[in-house]
């Protein structure tokens, strides 16, 4: 009875020894396909960071547009010929503003809109403008010439003029066909730069020519004629608004391809060393821990 025994025990713990290596080995087995599809999961998700990062480089990555407050037109002082002199048309009154700067097309894109459609700014009779939006670009010379009316901080040096029959002027030439859009409450120019560059340096200029990163602009939209109807005479008193109200802002910067890809590729590595240094670790971990094959990687 007692070599029954014996035998039967034995024969249970060399089941027992083949036993514990075959779970080992399938929980191991286990392990590892469930470690190649969390792998392939974080790989993906790490290759869609780059692949994001690229499609900014198509967009817009720094501070958005400038916002101005509705309504705020600038006041009529009759004793005043300075003070605006012209209707509250609402597609005068400026409620957000953009400029956007891309070095990799070398092009600049002015976008501003109103608080009412660009169509009301045309004559319907004759077609006739009634109505201008002046950019106001400072190079880096700029001038005080509205420091007379209480703007000494916007500053210019020349002026891009867009008018709501998609046509525009800037220094005296005219800007290409098809590059002033007006739809709805937003008028959009997009133009060379090279189109826009700067001025000789006039007598009045406070500053050295700065590169087209540090351009800074000013939007002030202008009536050409008076609450009457008849025509405003070019001057102070055609500007409705200015936007922003007392200072320029800088053109928002589209981002290289270069430096997005960079930055998704340093993302896809940085990922890809977490798992290399704690993965596998995991995996071996859980397997001698219990022998389970039921791993979930999170």
């Amino acid at each position: 009875m007692l070599i029954h025994a014996f035998v039967e025990s034995r024969s249970r713990m060399v089941s027992a020894n083949i036993a514990l290596p075959t779970q080992s080995v399938l929980a191991f087995k286990k392990c590892c396909t469930a470690f190649a599809k969390f792998l392939i999961r974080n790989t993906a998700y790490s290759l869609l960071i780059v692949f994001g990062a690229g499609l900014l480089a198509h967009t817009t990555a720094q501070a958005g547009p400038i916002t101005d407050s509705a309504n705020d037109f600038r006041a009529f002082d009759p004793g005043n010929p300075n003070s605006y002199a012209g209707p509250h048309n609402p597609g005068l009154d400026v409620l957000s503003a953009n400029v956007i700067l891309d070095l990799n097309l070398q092009i600049l894109t002015f976008t501003s809109t109103m608080a009412g459609p660009i169509s009301g700014l045309v004559d319907p009779n004759t077609g006739a403008n009634l109505g201008s939006f002046s950019w106001g670009i400072n190079h880096g010379y700029g001038n005080l010439n509205f420091a007379d009316i209480g703007l000494p901080n916007v500053l210019f040096d020349a002026v891009l003029t867009l008018n709501p029959n998609g046509t525009g002027t800037y220094r005296g030439s005219a800007t290409p066909a098809g590059s002033v859009v007006a739809l709805g409450n937003t008028l959009t120019a997009v133009l060379p730069i090279s189109f826009l560059g700067p001025p000789p340096q006039p007598g009045n200029a406070i500053g050295p020519l700065l590169p087209v990163q540090g351009w800074t602009y000013n939007l002030w939209p202008r009536s050409s004629i008076r609450t009457d109807g008849t025509p405003l005479g070019f001057g102070n008193a055609q500007i409705a608004d200015f936007a922003p109200d007392t200072d320029d802002f800088a053109a928002t910067l589209v981002p290289e391809p270069s430096s997005a890809l960079l930055l998704g590729i340093g993302l896809l590595g940085a990922s890809l060393a977490r798992l290399k240094s704690g993965l596998l670790k995991r995996a071996y971990r859980k397997v001698h821990q219990d022998g389970s094959a039921e791993v979930h990687w999170s």
